[in-house]
């Protein structure tokens, strides 16, 4: 009797320990989102005085509630008074197996576009009005420069390429 209870579990052991080594656990699988993660905390902050005196643009970036897409706000401060232009969403689509993004201006105009990361590199492509107020083809370059620095560089599509149209360095602080 003690044979047939011991070879049983000696067995079980022994399936245990080979099935376990071939059902290793998979680490988990990147989020698309992790490319923009960076981005999240603190108050970017660039100096935007050749735009109007003393002005500068405030971003927050943070995560949705439910860590699926990551929220942004952008202020622009001047000495008259905070204008809170922008506020929108960077997200995965699964339709389209892209990040993409949206915002909503303080006129109630939506603007939708497609984001690809390149390294250090993100891309930010939508039509939009540009500085003479006529519809166009627009992208924005962030250029990672470290943890807590980056270059946004707004361009326009032109015939002959891209054209530049404004740059600015963001600096990240703390949130106050």
């Amino acid at each position: 009797m003690r044979k047939t209870i011991v070879l049983p579990a000696v067995l079980a052991l022994a399936a245990v320990g080979v099935f376990g080594q071939q059902s290793t656990p998979k680490p988990p699988a990147a989020k698309p989102m992790a490319a923009l993660e960076w981005l999240v905390g603190g108050v970017w902050t660039a100096d935007a005085a050749k735009m109007a005196p003393g002005m500068r643009i405030e971003t927050r970036y943070t995560w949705a509630d439910n860590g699926a897409y990551i929220r942004f706000t952008t202020h622009f401060v001047s000495p008259q008074g905070t204008l809170k232009n922008y506020d929108g969403q960077f997200f995965w689509n699964p339709e389209q197996s892209s990040l993409v993004m949206w915002y909503m201006d303080a006129q109630n105009h939506i603007t939708q576009g497609t984001i690809t990361v390149d390294g250090n590199v993100t891309q930010f492509t939508f039509r939009a009005p540009d500085f003479e107020g006529k519809m166009a083809d627009l992208r924005v370059l962030v250029a990672k420069k470290s943890k807590d620095d980056y270059t946004w560089t707004l361009e326009e599509k032109q015939p002959a390429g891209w054209g530049p149209l404004a740059s600015l360095e963001y600096v990240r602080t703390a949130e106050k």
